[in-house]
């Protein structure tokens, strides 16, 4: 049986946690995150019926590396008013999407990762640029496509942040952990229950993981876990627990909805390979 509850202790250390080791591993992650997970699920998406691109009139977009760099930076800089005027703007424009998609977004995402390996950015604000880019996607009529409709022989888990919750390093970090366990990895970015949803409800999981950052996350959580569930193209799917907000609070899982809460990203995949068994 699982433990549903979580330790009243600190966090474990990790090793080499105040050294260089540690930073080059965090670099790593992020960066490996951008590539290997958040630029293809933007490059992958395909547009809904009714987009607002009349296939006769779209027009290519080649921005120039200056403007791409500003791009990125409104974007980390939350200046969310002046990112969607600008992408209002290439729309209205006629702009072609895939372009909007291929020559800003992924140049724009790598960036954000170049300016977090050479120190002029830190992960907090990475993480703001990223979404600021996720959101993007949604405004312009963009979803992800579906990906495996049931099961198969690898197993598939969705780590994702608590909608409110900014801290894409924490996830890039877990998402390493289980995919040297041998996982198949999706990191959802989704700032919406509704777009979390949507993740569940296109693709086949055999695990989530939700990382909640704050305590005062934990007052919907039960209600957004049961309706993770029921949305979910897997109806059996188990929910798996963790971040900041368990790490000096006792919570009981089952009070959530979920089967387990763990205390680092070593002792989640130890779990996981409990909660799946195939």
């Amino acid at each position: 049986m699982l433990n549903s509850t979580t330790h009243s202790a600190a966090p474990h250390a990790i090793p080499g946690a105040y050294g260089q080791s540690s930073v080059d591993a965090c670099t790593g992650s992020l960066r490996s995150l951008i590539e290997s997970q958040i630029i293809p699920r933007l490059l992958e998406a395909h547009p809904r019926v009714g987009d607002v691109n009349a296939p006769d009139v779209e027009r290519d977009y080649q921005p120039t590396a200056s403007e791409v760099t500003a791009f990125a930076e409104l974007c980390m800089a939350n200046e969310r008013t002046q990112v969607l005027t600008f992408i209002e703007k290439l729309l209205l424009d006629n702009v072609n999407n895939d372009s909007i998609f291929l020559n800003l977004i992924a140049p724009g995402a790598r960036h954000l990762g170049w300016l977090w390996e050479q120190e002029r950015a830190d992960f907090t604000q990475v993480t703001m640029g990223l979404l600021q880019m996720h959101q993007i996607t949604h405004r312009i009529g963009y979803e992800h496509p579906s990906g495996p409709q049931q099961a198969g022989s690898s197993r598939r888990v969705m780590l994702a942040g608590a909608p409110g919750s900014q801290h894409i390093l924490g996830l890039a970090m877990v998402s390493e952990f289980f995919r040297k366990h041998g996982w198949q990895v999706v990191v959802d970015i989704s700032t919406t229950p509704a777009e979390l949803c949507a993740t569940v409800k296109n693709e086949w999981f055999d695990l989530m993981g939700l990382s909640v950052g704050v305590t005062e996350q934990l007052d919907g959580l039960a209600e957004l876990i049961a309706t993770l569930k029921k949305k979910s193209r897997n109806r059996d799917i188990p929910v798996l627990l963790g971040g900041p907000a368990f790490l000096f609070h006792t919570v009981d899982a089952r009070s959530l909805g979920a089967d387990g809460i763990a205390s680092d990203a070593l002792e989640g995949v130890q779990m996981a390979s409990l909660l799946v068994t195939n």
